[in-house]
This record gives structure tokens, C-alpha cells and sequence, in this order.
């Protein structure tokens, strides 16, 4: 470098630091079909044991529905079944359960 230069001494020795680019973390497994067969197991359960099984399996069913159509997660198809096989559970229920109160209370149970 001359002296009457502007630049700094040792300016063409300089290099800029390496950025080299870090790989992402590795992210976790894909999410899975959990929601949804949850939703089945309950809805299935709804027609066997009672009705708000049926309502939790319809939630759990629209919900994991929503999320495999969005891309977070699979199991539409268990989703879409766990929802149909809920709301028949609760028609068959809606049906039911009046006709047995009906009959309890042709018979005198009820007083």
C-alpha cells in the first residue's frame, strides 16, 4: 500500500468470515393417526356403551379429519369413519333411549 492511500493497511488481507449453512435439526416423526383412531375406538364405544362416547369419537373424528386434509397428520379415512360411526350411534341412541323410557313407563316403573 502506498502512503497516500485511503484504504487501510492490510485491507486486501482481510477475508470475511465463513457462514456455511447448519443442516435444519432433525425433526421429530411425521405426526400419525392417533386422533383418529381414538375417534373410531370411542364411536364404536358409543354404540356399546353410551351416547357422549359417540360425541367424543364426532370431536375426535373432525378434528383428526381437519388435520390429515391440512397436511399435520394421517388417518382421514379413520378419521371420516370415526365421525359416520359416531352419528349413527347417536341416531340409534336418539331412537333408544325414548322407546325404552316408553316401555318402563307402560309398565308402571315409574310409579
Amino acid at each position: 500500500m502506498s502512503e497516500g492511500s485511503d484504504e487501510p493497511a492490510g485491507r486486501d488481507s482481510y477475508e470475511h468470515p465463513s457462514y456455511e449453512h447448519q443442516p435444519y435439526p432433525p425433526q421429530g416423526p411425521p405426526p400419525g393417526a392417533g386422533l383418529a383412531i381414538g375417534s373410531l375406538i370411542c364411536s364404536i364405544a358409543g354404540f356399546v356403551v353410551c351416547g357422549p362416547m359417540a360425541v367424543a369419537g364426532i370431536v375426535m373424528g373432525h378434528l383428526a379429519f381437519y388435520r390429515a386434509r391440512r397436511g399435520r397428520g394421517t388417518g382421514g379415512a379413520l378419521a371420516v369413519a370415526g365421525f359416520v360411526i359416531g352419528y349413527a350411534a347417536l341416531i340409534v341412541w336418539g331412537i333408544a333411549v325414548p322407546l325404552i323410557v316408553h316401555a318402563l313407563a307402560q309398565s308402571g316403573v315409574f310409579g
